[in-house]
Protein backbone atom coordinates (compact mmCIF):
# COMPACT_ATOMS: atom_id res chain seq x y z
CA UNK A 1 0.00 0.00 0.00
CA UNK A 2 1.42 3.76 -0.52
CA UNK A 3 2.13 5.85 1.82
CA UNK A 4 -0.63 8.68 0.78
CA UNK A 5 -3.10 5.63 1.00
CA UNK A 6 -1.84 4.54 4.34
CA UNK A 7 -2.09 8.78 5.45
CA UNK A 8 -5.67 8.96 4.03
CA UNK A 9 -6.52 6.09 6.17
CA UNK A 10 -4.66 7.22 9.30
CA UNK A 11 -6.78 10.08 8.86
CA UNK A 12 -9.94 8.41 8.17
CA UNK A 13 -9.25 6.47 11.25
CA UNK A 14 -8.60 9.60 13.45
CA UNK A 15 -11.80 11.20 12.06
CA UNK A 16 -13.70 8.51 12.99
CA UNK A 17 -12.66 8.48 16.46
CA UNK A 18 -12.86 12.43 16.73
CA UNK A 19 -16.89 11.57 15.65
CA UNK A 20 -17.47 9.22 17.61
CA UNK A 21 -16.29 11.21 20.87
CA UNK A 22 -18.39 13.68 19.91
CA UNK A 23 -21.33 11.63 19.15
CA UNK A 24 -20.64 10.06 22.47
CA UNK A 25 -20.67 13.69 24.05
CA UNK A 26 -23.87 14.47 22.49
CA UNK A 27 -25.73 11.45 23.41
CA UNK A 28 -24.24 12.02 27.85
CA UNK A 29 -27.46 12.83 29.40
CA UNK A 30 -27.26 16.99 30.43
CA UNK A 31 -27.62 17.43 34.10
CA UNK A 32 -30.89 18.87 34.81
CA UNK A 33 -30.41 22.21 36.33
CA UNK A 34 -33.01 24.75 38.38
CA UNK A 35 -33.46 26.52 35.42
CA UNK A 36 -34.53 23.76 33.18
CA UNK A 37 -36.70 22.13 35.90
CA UNK A 38 -38.38 24.91 37.44
CA UNK A 39 -38.53 27.34 34.59
CA UNK A 40 -41.79 29.21 35.62
CA UNK A 41 -39.97 29.95 39.18
CA UNK A 42 -37.22 31.83 37.54
CA UNK A 43 -39.48 33.19 34.27
CA UNK A 44 -39.09 37.21 35.44
CA UNK A 45 -37.34 36.46 38.38
CA UNK A 46 -33.83 38.67 37.97
CA UNK A 47 -35.96 41.23 36.11
CA UNK A 48 -38.56 41.65 39.17
CA UNK A 49 -37.22 44.83 41.26
CA UNK A 50 -40.01 44.25 43.79
CA UNK A 51 -39.33 40.45 44.27
CA UNK A 52 -35.20 40.76 44.39
CA UNK A 53 -36.13 43.63 47.51
CA UNK A 54 -38.65 41.20 48.84
CA UNK A 55 -36.52 38.01 48.80
CA UNK A 56 -32.85 40.79 49.98
CA UNK A 57 -34.93 41.23 53.00
CA UNK A 58 -35.77 37.88 53.19
CA UNK A 59 -31.64 36.77 53.21
CA UNK A 60 -31.10 40.13 55.83
CA UNK A 61 -33.06 38.65 58.59
CA UNK A 62 -30.00 37.08 61.06
CA UNK A 63 -31.04 33.64 60.91
CA UNK A 64 -30.39 33.21 56.82
CA UNK A 65 -27.96 31.07 55.85
CA UNK A 66 -27.33 31.05 52.58
CA UNK A 67 -24.29 28.59 50.91
CA UNK A 68 -23.64 30.72 47.49
CA UNK A 69 -20.86 33.34 48.29
CA UNK A 70 -22.26 36.04 46.41
CA UNK A 71 -25.60 35.50 48.16
CA UNK A 72 -23.34 35.85 51.51
CA UNK A 73 -21.79 39.26 50.28
CA UNK A 74 -25.68 40.48 49.58
CA UNK A 75 -26.31 39.74 53.03
CA UNK A 76 -23.91 41.75 54.46
CA UNK A 77 -24.30 44.55 52.08
CA UNK A 78 -27.78 44.78 52.24
CA UNK A 79 -27.31 44.38 56.39
CA UNK A 80 -24.74 47.67 56.03
CA UNK A 81 -27.65 49.13 53.98
CA UNK A 82 -25.59 49.42 50.51
CA UNK A 83 -28.52 48.36 48.63
CA UNK A 84 -27.24 48.87 44.87
CA UNK A 85 -24.45 46.33 45.73
CA UNK A 86 -26.41 44.07 47.38
CA UNK A 87 -28.37 44.00 44.45
CA UNK A 88 -25.95 43.49 42.63
CA UNK A 89 -24.22 40.41 43.90
CA UNK A 90 -27.87 39.05 44.64
CA UNK A 91 -28.16 39.06 40.82
CA UNK A 92 -25.26 37.15 40.34
CA UNK A 93 -25.56 34.97 42.77
CA UNK A 94 -28.67 33.82 42.03
CA UNK A 95 -27.96 33.84 38.07
CA UNK A 96 -25.08 31.27 38.76
CA UNK A 97 -27.34 29.20 41.11
CA UNK A 98 -30.42 28.69 38.37
CA UNK A 99 -27.45 27.10 35.96
CA UNK A 100 -26.32 24.40 38.48
CA UNK A 101 -27.32 20.92 38.82
CA UNK A 102 -30.70 19.97 41.06
CA UNK A 103 -28.73 17.86 42.69
CA UNK A 104 -26.29 20.47 43.82
CA UNK A 105 -25.66 22.20 47.63
CA UNK A 106 -27.80 25.07 46.48
CA UNK A 107 -31.80 23.80 46.29
CA UNK A 108 -32.48 25.93 49.66
CA UNK A 109 -30.58 29.05 48.29
CA UNK A 110 -32.62 28.59 45.01
CA UNK A 111 -36.01 27.66 47.26
CA UNK A 112 -35.57 30.69 49.48
CA UNK A 113 -34.06 33.91 47.78
CA UNK A 114 -33.07 32.67 44.23
CA UNK A 115 -37.19 31.95 42.95
CA UNK A 116 -40.52 32.77 42.79
CA UNK A 117 -42.56 30.68 45.38
CA UNK A 118 -46.47 30.01 45.59
CA UNK A 119 -46.91 33.10 48.06
CA UNK A 120 -44.82 35.65 45.03
CA UNK A 121 -47.77 34.50 43.04
CA UNK A 122 -50.61 35.38 44.68
CA UNK A 123 -52.35 37.44 42.48
CA UNK A 124 -52.48 41.58 43.03
CA UNK A 125 -55.37 43.05 45.36
CA UNK A 126 -55.57 39.02 47.31
CA UNK A 127 -52.82 38.24 50.23
CA UNK A 128 -51.97 34.92 52.21
CA UNK A 129 -54.03 33.86 54.94
CA UNK A 130 -52.53 34.87 58.30
CA UNK A 131 -55.26 33.46 60.88
CA UNK A 132 -58.01 30.98 61.69
CA UNK A 133 -60.78 33.10 60.75
CA UNK A 134 -59.73 33.02 57.23
CA UNK A 135 -61.62 30.26 56.63
CA UNK A 136 -64.72 30.62 58.02
CA UNK A 137 -66.00 31.19 54.60
CA UNK A 138 -64.63 28.33 53.12
CA UNK A 139 -66.13 25.41 55.30
CA UNK A 140 -69.15 24.77 52.85
CA UNK A 141 -66.66 24.80 49.92
CA UNK A 142 -63.83 22.16 51.10
CA UNK A 143 -66.34 19.82 53.12
CA UNK A 144 -68.37 19.09 49.53
CA UNK A 145 -65.02 18.55 47.24
CA UNK A 146 -63.88 15.20 46.66
CA UNK A 147 -60.74 13.82 47.42
CA UNK A 148 -59.67 13.80 43.57
CA UNK A 149 -60.05 17.30 43.61
CA UNK A 150 -57.99 18.32 46.43
CA UNK A 151 -53.97 18.96 46.58
CA UNK A 152 -52.38 15.98 48.50
CA UNK A 153 -52.00 17.88 51.42
CA UNK A 154 -55.72 18.77 51.71
CA UNK A 155 -56.39 15.33 50.91
CA UNK A 156 -55.65 14.67 54.27
CA UNK A 157 -57.27 17.19 56.13
CA UNK A 158 -60.32 16.34 54.06
CA UNK A 159 -60.09 12.72 55.60
CA UNK A 160 -59.52 13.97 58.82
CA UNK A 161 -62.19 16.29 59.39
CA UNK A 162 -65.03 16.60 61.45
CA UNK A 163 -68.67 17.23 60.44
CA UNK A 164 -67.85 21.44 61.14
CA UNK A 165 -65.77 23.96 60.44
CA UNK A 166 -63.63 23.42 64.01
CA UNK A 167 -60.46 25.15 65.19
CA UNK A 168 -58.20 21.61 64.37
CA UNK A 169 -59.73 21.86 60.79
CA UNK A 170 -58.67 25.46 60.22
CA UNK A 171 -55.41 25.26 62.26
CA UNK A 172 -54.40 22.29 59.92
CA UNK A 173 -55.51 24.43 56.97
CA UNK A 174 -53.79 26.98 58.20
CA UNK A 175 -50.69 25.07 58.15
CA UNK A 176 -51.17 23.60 54.89
CA UNK A 177 -51.42 26.95 53.18
CA UNK A 178 -48.41 28.28 54.65
CA UNK A 179 -46.23 25.04 53.66
CA UNK A 180 -47.79 25.37 49.98
CA UNK A 181 -47.15 29.63 49.92
CA UNK A 182 -43.15 28.55 50.60
CA UNK A 183 -43.30 25.80 48.04
CA UNK A 184 -41.09 26.49 44.38
CA UNK A 185 -43.94 27.67 42.06
CA UNK A 186 -44.30 25.11 39.48
CA UNK A 187 -48.06 26.13 38.45
CA UNK A 188 -50.77 27.48 39.95
CA UNK A 189 -52.57 25.19 42.52
CA UNK A 190 -56.39 25.61 42.01
CA UNK A 191 -56.59 24.72 45.95
CA UNK A 192 -53.90 27.40 46.79
CA UNK A 193 -55.42 30.00 45.32
CA UNK A 194 -59.18 28.97 46.53
CA UNK A 195 -58.47 28.52 50.31
CA UNK A 196 -54.99 30.32 51.34
CA UNK A 197 -55.69 33.97 49.78
CA UNK A 198 -57.73 36.31 50.74
CA UNK A 199 -58.60 39.80 49.43
CA UNK A 200 -56.23 42.76 50.49
CA UNK A 201 -53.22 43.11 50.97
Amino acid sequence: MSLPMKMCLGCAGAAGVSGAGYLGYKLLPQKETFKSKYSLAVDGFLSNRAIIDKKLGILKEADSNPKNEDLKIAKQKKKDSRDEEARTAFEKGCKAIHEEPIDSQYLDDFKKYCSFNNGDKIASGKSLVSEKANFDNHWNSFNGKTLDGLQKGFVEIHKSKKDAADDSWKEKMLGECKRLSDEIFEGEIPNFKDYCTKNGG
